[in-house]
């Protein structure tokens, strides 16, 4: 499971070291994704696009781990973006 900030899918200029090291971490979720669901083992990815604890309910601590949970229990894609979908 990794979680990450927006910028591991989108970069952005203002964040530019994090963006770099998020991209790569991104990019090795979704190989190991790619290698380990054939054999049933799913690696996924939260995004979380906003800030935790900024007044969105979206965003507030305790939704996040219902994600979490979610992308845990249920076959989904690798990446998960939270507010989408």
């Amino acid at each position: 499971m990794f979680v990450n900030g927006s910028s591991a899918a989108q970069p952005n200029t203002s964040v530019a070291g994090t963006s770099i090291a998020f991209a790569g971490e991104s990019a090795y979720g979704a190989m190991l994704h790619e290698a380990l669901e054939p054999r049933n083992i799913r690696v996924g990815q939260l995004i979380i696009p906003g800030a935790i604890g900024g007044g969105d309910p979206q965003y507030a601590p305790d939704a996040l781990p219902e994600q979490l949970w979610a992308i845990h229990t249920e076959q989904r894609p690798f990446r998960t973006t939270v507010g989408v979908g």
